[in-house]
């Protein structure tokens, strides 16, 4: 027996299955048994749109909608009652009875309500609306999901909206061919599912399922509460629990830091990279900074403190600023990780519409008010750049975050440490501007200043040589054979566990190899195809993807936040880079779950596992023909 779907993790474990398979590689495999030539598939389904590519009957590439909803089957079932016409049937008839669909918004579920209210009370025919809305499902489908990606020349079309055929007649109609829209289609997800456990059972030499039966399941007195998690004193993060007993075993799911997975199935994992870039990061921090608690913390062994924000910059300096301060006679202290709580709090006290770690800034900051000698909110404008075209910029809002605080808490900037830092330019102008900006407030000299700031700078860049030393070793001793994700993205999500849901984590305990970007020495990659390059941590994601490109068995993962302005430019550049290379991108905010995200990274394991094999098969006939 197997398991897909949403659920498939907890039915799994309550059933005892043999088989817990993500729902991309479940329709993947039923898609193949029915058609075996079939090359593209399309699934819209009732919360979420699916599209995977493939070849010799294996997934290759995946995409799945990012936070919107629009185009999804329960956004059409929604607009379906709300002008009252029933889905089955009636809507595909009305629809398919108009010559002149009316064009409609597809890019947002608001705005196609709108177009629809306005064009209604214009007065126009009701069925030239519903077949424009079927019309603009398939848009928003073809744009956002699939975009760049290869349409092939066998196309199926699964989920509940293939079955209503005025929205398979738009399809037809925009890609100018027929689709494959096999019987059953709304079940073919647990098809795949089925034919993939036979296939495992058989490859084991397996006759004896570890199914637990349906009659034993039923009579089972099954029990379920939510609860907090207070099991660790020290962590904030205050998961809701779901525990589930099965007639006296216990099954507990939602922890996000993995202690209640240990009574479950054991599997094969990987080393966690991230968390060995936390090791060093922490032996360069050793004895230079405190970590701020309950109680205000305004002296430390005779030093005064600096409040400084374990978030957006704070996540990229710290090293910096930790012994730049500590030669000063003064002693960093920052914020906890974030946690729920401070997530929470900076969602609360944002001002306007932001980005999430922007908000979850707010949080930190909130925390640090009143807490320490001194308050630490740079204007931080600029990173060091490998060629001087290259402006090195942050974004606007890690740029203006000290503003954007000061404003939302009510700071009187006569009471903070506020320095403009260019990071680009020759360490004597940021001398000089830290001279200016802190010199009097702190009672140091400028020349104290300079030898401090040329010590961190050093410890800085030493942390960075060493970065790049563990990434060639861990590159040099991985098997050519053996698939390797390099993940980028900006800093204050990769090592940030609780924007980025544990990523790391979560793709050791799946067994994919992730190397962050940060380990990776791309200073020799040339970007010239790319001049005048705007973004600091841009050039470095794009040169990055660049050597991801470079090897077959380098695959790309780049996480990035809803809303994040940058990265509307940048993901372009990317796709445009890894080409017809397998790649994921991970878009997350405050509304992301695990579930959602280990559904994406597991069918993503699936993809580079087929990936790889057309890679060693290649390689094999090139054995032959060259011997």
């Amino acid at each position: 027996t197997a398991t897909t779907g949403s659920g498939r993790n907890v039915v799994g474990d309550f059933l005892n299955v043999d088989l817990i398979i993500d729902e991309i590689t479940a329709h993947a495999r039923g898609a193949v048994q029915i058609e075996p030539d079939v090359d593209t598939i399309f699934e819209i389904g009732g919360q979420d749109s699916k599209y995977i590519s493939i070849a010799n009957t294996y997934p290759l590439d995946f995409d799945m909608n990012k936070v919107c909803a629009a185009g999804t089957g329960s956004f059409l079932h929604e607009l379906a009652n709300k002008y009252g016409i029933n889905i089955v049937g009636e809507f595909e008839e009305i629809a398919l009875s108009t010559p002149a669909p009316v064009r409609l918004a597809e890019r947002c579920t608001v705005f196609m309500e709108s177009d629809l209210v306005s064009y209604l009370q214009k007065g126009v025919d009701q069925r030239d609306l519903i077949a424009g809305l079927c019309y603009a499902i398939v848009h928003n489908y073809l744009n956002r999901v699939v975009g760049k990606r290869k349409i092939g020349e066998k196309v199926m079309f699964l989920g509940g909206p293939s079955l209503n055929k005025g929205v398979v007649a738009a399809f037809e109609n925009v890609l100018g061919r027929g689709l494959i829209v096999p019987s059953h289609r709304e079940v073919l997800g647990a098809y795949g599912a089925a034919i993939s456990v036979q296939e495992k059972m058989r490859l084991e030499d397996n006759q004896k399922s570890t199914f637990r039966g349906l009659d034993s399941a039923i009579n089972d007195q099954m029990k379920y509460v939510e609860k907090i998690c207070h099991a660790d004193p020290n962590c904030h993060n205050e998961c809701k629990l779901k525990i589930y007993d099965f007639d006296g075993r216990r099954s507990i799911w939602g922890g996000e830091c993995g202690r209640y997975e240990l009574t479950r199935k054991a599997r094969t994992t990987k080393e966690n990279f991230f968390e060995l870039r936390q090791k060093l990061w922490q032996t360069y921090m050793a004895g230079v900074y405190e970590e701020l608690k309950k109680e205000p913390l305004m002296e430390v062994d005779n030093r005064p403190t600096v409040g400084m924000q374990r978030a957006l910059y704070g996540l990229h300096t710290t090293i910096l600023w930790a012994h730049f301060f500590d030669r000063l006679g003064f002693r960093l202290v920052l914020t906890p990780p974030t946690n729920n709580y401070l997530s929470k709090i900076g969602i609360e006290k944002t001002l306007g519409e932001t980005c999430y770690p922007v908000k979850v800034s707010h949080g930190h900051v909130s925390e640090l008010i009143g807490k320490t000698k001194h308050l630490f909110l740079p204007t931080i404008i600029s990173m060091p750049t490998i060629e001087t075209s290259e402006a090195g910029l942050y974004c606007p809002l890690l740029q203006g975050n000290s503003y954007i605080v000061r404003m939302a808490f009510g700071i009187d900037p006569a009471t903070i440490l506020n320095p403009v830092i260019h990071l680009k330019y020759d360490p004597d102008i940021l001398v000089l501007e830290l001279s200016r900006q802190i010199k009097s407030k702190l009672g140091v000299t400028g020349s104290e200043i300079k030898k401090a700031i040329y010590y961190a700078l050093e410890r800085h860049n030493q942390f960075t040589r060493e970065l790049y030393k563990k990434g060639h070793e861990i590159l040099k001793d991985h098997e050519p054979d053996e698939p390797m994700v390099i993940v980028t993205g900006r800093p204050y999500n990769l090592y940030d566990e609780r924007l980025n849901l544990r990523l790391g984590r979560n793709l050791a305990k799946i067994g994919v190899s992730a190397l962050p970007m940060d380990f990776v020495d791309v200073s020799s990659v040339d970007l010239s195809d790319f001049p005048s390059m705007y973004w600091g941590l841009g050039a470095q994601i794009l040169r990055t993807a660049k050597f991801i490109k470079k090897y077959p068995n380098y695959f790309g993962l780049h996480l990035t936040n809803f809303g994040c302005g940058a990265d509307s430019f940048l993901e372009h550049f990317y796709k445009y880079i890894m080409s017809d290379k397998a790649y994921l991108i991970l878009e997350l905010d405050e509304h992301s779950a695990v579930a959602g995200t280990m559904t994406r990274l597991e069918a993503y394991k699936n993809v580079i596992e087929n990936s790889m094999h057309k890679i060693r098969a290649d390689l094999q006939v090139d054995l032959k023909v060259s011997n």
